[in-house]
């Protein structure tokens, strides 16, 4: 199930590819929705909730969801367009030129709005799920996951640079600070 959860973000992260903008972002949210409607294992839908003991569920979690993502970047790389390679250049040069630092705490956002959207979810609150991809797509916050996406497509165009694995990392250790804020926050009214 973390396999397909990595399909179906990158089949949002397609779509807001090829679309882009407001309503790309918007599509996207099919791939969180789809997410929690099936129970798929999503790094950034499991990490605030877990119990901490669980993290190397999580190491292989975020590889599995990886594996999915490079599925749909493969899907990806037989659908391509100018504005699907444009897109894709735009985000790959923004976290090319970002510090770690900025990486890192702009993916505490997304890890965040993640957590409260899934949360949400959990408190038959659907809305939250279909806000909080657009949220975090526009506000240009990094999704460890939907990175995985785009470096894997970056791969298949020929864009790939090393150092985006090193970004992806810090993307990683953000969104999971991002996915406990939550928690710490709300302490015992957080309800897993």
């Amino acid at each position: 199930m973390s396999i397909f959860a990595g399909l179906l973000i990158g089949i949002g992260g397609l779509v807001y590819l090829r679309v882009g903008g407001v309503a790309g972002a918007v599509l996207f949210a099919f791939g969180l929705l789809s997410v929690v409607m099936c129970g798929a294992q999503l790094f950034t839908g499991k990490s605030g909730f877990l119990p901490y003991r669980d993290f190397p569920k999580l190491v292989a979690m975020i590889a599995l969801n990886a594996v999915g993502c490079a599925i749909a970047a493969l899907i990806a790389s037989y659908s391509g367009s100018e504005a699907l390679v444009a897109n894709l250049n735009t985000i790959i040069d923004a976290r090319l030129a970002a510090s770690w630092h900025k990486i890192l705490v702009t993916s505490v956002g997304t890890g965040m709005i993640m957590t409260l959207a899934v949360y949400g979810a959990r408190q038959k609150h659907y809305l939250p799920l279909l806000f909080g991809v657009p949220v975090f797509i526009l506000c240009g916050l990094p999704h460890c996951v939907a990175d995985a996406f785009y470096y894997a497509a970056a791969a298949f165009y020929g864009e790939f640079e090393w150092s985006l694995l090193i970004a992806w990392l810090w993307a990683i250790v953000g969104n999971y600070i991002g996915c406990n804020i939550p928690r710490w926050f709300m302490g015992d009214t957080f309800q897993n």
